[in-house]
């Protein structure tokens, strides 16, 4: 969807809903972070502290069962605070308010993390394998392959914000159709009231979907970005 706010900054053109909601979800899960540490329970854990922790558990679980303790350790609280930061990004465009945007509908924001995960995937890489062994991996398993595995390299990121964009706008759009093409449209073919009728029926089923298309993608980009990263902590040639 088209942004209703810009700004103008050095002759550069800023989309400024996409960066106050982005800002806004790190706000939220920072003091999501903050409340759930505020007053911890360890026996009897409640309200935001529950929320936090079966997040942390999810995550865990998954890392558990790529990489090792040392490994999973340094890439934890990453793919939590990706996890959450996203899902709340997502949700945003379903808030019942004109003024609404789903930033991930913005691909400026998708490749931005697209970028952050490529950076990621190619540091452990070196951490991990020596910058010499990192480049070999790259000819495995065989040498004339490595033109494929460079490409790879930078079209796994890719393809990350392509499908979070192409899913998230793809959702925006059709609430924006379900709220103002598909009431008039009904109106004037089938009268007033059932139009009413039908209009209410087919936001829900739309804001339904849209929820779990926002959902279902803010996991699959995490379980992805985890799935690359942890391949690049593995040893030169191991897949």
């Amino acid at each position: 969807m088209e942004p209703q706010l810009q700004w103008h900054i050095f002759g550069f053109i800023v989309d400024a809903d996409t960066m106050l909601f982005s800002w806004a979800s790190m706000i939220i899960v920072f003091l999501l972070f903050r409340l759930a540490a505020r007053r911890p329970n360890v026996e009897r854990p409640h309200g935001i502290q529950n929320v936090v922790e079966l997040s942390f558990e999810f995550v865990n679980g998954f890392i558990r069962e790529n990489v090792n303790d040392e490994q999973g350790r340094r890439i934890f609280r990453l793919l939590v605070s990706l996890l959450l930061y996203l899902l709340v990004l997502n949700l945003f465009s379903l808030l019942p308010f004109p003024f609404m945007h789903a930033a991930a509908a913005d691909f400026n924001v998708t490749l931005a993390l697209a970028a952050i995960v490529f950076v990621l995937i190619h540091g452990y890489g070196v951490f991990y394998r020596g910058a010499g062994g990192h480049a070999k991996n790259f000819t495995m398993p065989l040498w004339p392959l490595t033109p494929i595995n460079i490409m790879e390299a930078f079209t796994n990121p890719l393809t990350l914000a392509m499908r979070l964009f192409g899913n998230i706008f793809a959702g925006d759009l059709l609430m924006g159709i379900a709220a103002g093409i598909i009431p008039s449209v009904a109106a004037v073919s089938i009268g007033f009231g059932v139009a009413f009728i039908a209009s209410v029926v087919i936001q829900t089923a739309v804001l339904g979907f849209n929820t779990f298309i926002a959902v279902v993608q803010s996991y699959i980009f995490m379980m992805l970005t985890l799935a690359y990263v942890s391949q690049s902590m593995k040893p030169v040639g191991e897949h």
